[in-house]
């Protein structure tokens, strides 16, 4: 009769993402990549009616809030300014940082610019430790994305997307409570709103580990007793 054992083995696996591969999942292990923080005061527009997102149509627009567009004349038709608006604490709620806005719910556009420079072989991620509920992602008034779920992390590639010099990141920022959503209509916990966690660009070589982990799994071997 055959003897058999069990043995057990842990395997490392390191996950590799290159220059040719799709759109990264989530990068992990950030706090020890070459990071850029975004945190601090990010200047903001409280958009109950969401005129900065819809047209007359009730049609996402074509030039909303996160097109950071400047009025050249009076004539002009655009009725917001960032630069002359009210700010919010990043990382954080809008519900604490405002006693306005401690029971407001629905959406909140954030503006934040910032510098890069460029260089070659590297890639740029922007990544959002969280957002409370559901955040649509802008760089330089191009959409890269959006996110629903406020206590998980997430992340865009914007390499191609970032400028040479200054840049800036819109983020609409929506807590209104729905039926088919975390939390429902009736619940039982306070629905902060807001982007609740950290904002970092995250910069890589063209080739680099996008994630390493340990698999832990059982293998039953036989063994023969020569004659």
């Amino acid at each position: 009769m055959p003897n058999y054992w069990n043995f057990f083995s842990f395997l490392l696996i390191a996950m590799i993402q290159n220059a040719f591969g799709a759109q990264a999942d989530l990068i992990t292990n950030i706090d020890n990549r070459n990071l850029i923080s975004l945190n601090g005061q990010w200047r903001i527009i409280v958009d109950p009616y969401e005129n900065g997102f819809y047209d007359y149509r009730y049609q996402e627009s074509a030039n909303g809030y996160f097109k950071n567009a400047k009025a050249r004349n009076k004539w002009d038709l655009i009725e917001y300014n960032f630069d002359d608006s009210e700010t919010l604490t990043v990382p954080g709620d809008w519900n604490s940082q405002k006693e306005k806005l401690f029971f407001y719910e629905g959406t909140v556009w954030y503006k934040k610019s910032f510098p890069y420079l460029k260089k070659e072989g590297r890639r740029v991620f922007l990544h959002f430790g969280a957002v409370n509920y559901h955040s649509i992602v802008y760089l330089n008034g191009m959409k890269l994305g959006e996110n629903e779920g406020g206590f998980t992390p997430f992340n865009f590639e914007i390499t191609d997307q970032i400028a040479d010099g200054e840049n800036f990141v819109v983020v609409k920022v929506d807590n209104k409570r729905r039926r088919d959503a975390v939390p429902t209509l009736n619940t039982d916990w306070w629905n902060y709103g807001g982007i609740t966690r950290e904002v970092k660009l995250i910069i890589v070589p063209e080739l680099f580990v996008l994630l390493v982990f340990l698999l832990f799994f059982e293998v039953e071997a036989l063994s023969y007793r020569l004659p």
